[in-house]
């Protein structure tokens, strides 16, 4: 498998830190560019679009939110990979972050194995979406 370049935008340090540990000795999956809110997420989106190819995006952040991102990408026909991962479980939230053509939706809290999971199984999945409904097992094809 190619080696999976992820840039994680998520105003939890402490979460991006576990994940950085937990791919660092990953010869597939590495963590390459992070920040820490939408406005400067998006800002590293634009600028080095070639540096990384999947997004894993909190939705609830400081200055802008992870829907903000997902606009500005659409807008600026930004095509990445993305898996949005957050503890917010609204529907109508979920209904809407899937118009966005995202790969993945998973729930925080949610375990690291599964998260890499999710990665391998975006890059195996060329063209089909799904959203994971982690703490309910629910798995929808959209």
């Amino acid at each position: 498998m190619e080696n999976i370049r992820i840039l994680m935008i998520d105003d939890n340090v402490k979460l991006i830190d576990a994940v950085k540990e937990y791919f660092k000795n990953n010869d597939e999956v590495n963590i390459v560019l992070e920040d820490y809110d939408g406005l400067e997420g998006f800002n590293l989106i634009k600028e080095r679009t070639d540096d990384f190819d999947l997004i894993l995006l909190d939705l609830i952040m400081p200055k802008k939110d992870g829907i903000y991102v997902l606009e500005e990408m659409k807008k600026n026909n930004i095509n990445k990979k993305v898996i949005v991962e957050t503890s917010y479980n609204a529907s109508e939230v979920i209904r809407e972050v899937s118009e966005y053509d995202v790969s993945y939706f998973i729930l925080k809290p949610f375990e690291l194995n599964d998260l890499e999971k999710k990665i391998y199984d975006v890059f195996k999945k060329k063209n089909e979406k799904s959203i994971d409904f982690y703490n309910s097992n629910l798995q929808v094809s959209i």
